[in-house]
């Protein structure tokens, strides 16, 4: 977690500094890039030492220590220690470790070695998909909402913050077990998985609706955001179902300097059918979103079933 962040900060230093100096951001660009491989080159050495675990559909998979000093999860024993802290024992491998370095722009979140790293999470480290304390540490899920898995970062979404938050005021736990009540960093991550949910930059391109369950786009619901603040300046959006008349519209708005090169629009009709006809975009119905390329600050998408 720690070289991981201290790699994205460095890295974001070096892209902001490139427009005010150029010769420090490029310095500080190189630096970062040669963290990087540094911090790479440890994972595989530490992924090598790992024990293997098997998994409940008969595969085996690698594993990686919390830090590069290990020899395995520390929650499997593998080195002669004994590890109890926050009310678990896993909180070294899920709250400190490796799924950072995917978060953090070390490992690509489409590729294998974040496959890997979700599936031994998924094995060992979770009930339910959320984490056994301070579960609002945990990046898997963002990961799985980068690789489309849309129902288990809902998952881990629900069964998070109903069990977090409190019953009577509202305000967040920072553990399961309901130690160190109002925890703003566990609210401000709910929110923050909230605004994932509803909209989300990638690069040069804006995702909107990328995790909202189907029911969501019931006959009659409408889902709006009014001048939300975006990477690509204010961001409104208005969407209608209609199901019963066999439509779903939505319009988007964001008309700044700064515009998004690509919108994509997730729009799951609530008993999962797929669009006959899709009106202002490009449909992908496995995804069950519309990709608008050129976006030129406001669009309207229609779908019909």
């Amino acid at each position: 977690m720690l070289n991981g962040y201290g790699y994205l900060g460095l890295s974001r230093m070096a892209e902001v500094l490139s427009a005010i100096d150029t010769g420090l951001g490029a310095e500080l660009a190189q630096q970062a890039y040669e963290w990087k491989k540094d911090i790479l080159t440890s994972f595989y050495y530490a992924r090598a030492q790992a024990p293997v675990v098997p998994l409940g559909d008969g595969t085996w998979c690698p594993t990686v220590p919390a830090w590069t000093e290990g020899t395995g999860p520390r929650a499997l024993y593998v080195d002669n220690e004994t590890f109890y802290s926050h009310g678990t024992f896993t909180v070294a491998d899920v709250l400190l470790g490796p799924m950072y370095l995917v978060f953090c722009e070390v490992l690509d979140y489409s590729g294998k070695d974040a496959e890997m790293l979700l599936d031994y999470h998924q094995e060992l480290f979770y009930q339910d998909n959320a984490a056994f304390s301070q579960p609002y540490y945990s990046r898997h899920n963002w990961v799985q909402l980068k690789r489309g898995m849309v129902k288990p970062f809902l998952q881990t979404y629900y069964h998070t913050f109903s069990a977090l938050s409190d019953h009577e005021t509202y305000a967040f736990w920072e553990h399961l077990y309901h130690a160190s009540p109002y925890k703003t960093h566990e609210q401000a991550w709910f929110l923050m998985q909230t605004r994932w949910m509803l909209w989300q930059e990638q690069e040069k391109s804006l995702h909107l609706l990328s995790a909202i369950p189907r029911k969501w786009l019931s006959d009659g619901q409408t889902i709006s955001l009014d001048n939300v603040a975006s990477y690509f300046g204010p961001l409104s959006l208005h969407v209608t179902s209609a199901i019963n008349n066999g439509e779903i519209i939505a319009e988007i708005f964001c008309p700044s300097d700064y515009q998004p090169e690509s919108v994509m629009i997730r729009l799951p009709h609530p008993e999962g059918l797929k669009a006959k006809t899709v009106i202002g975009g490009r449909y992908d119905p496995v995804r069950e979103t519309i990709t608008i390329t050129p976006f030129n600050g406001r669009s309207r998408v229609v779908l019909k079933f």
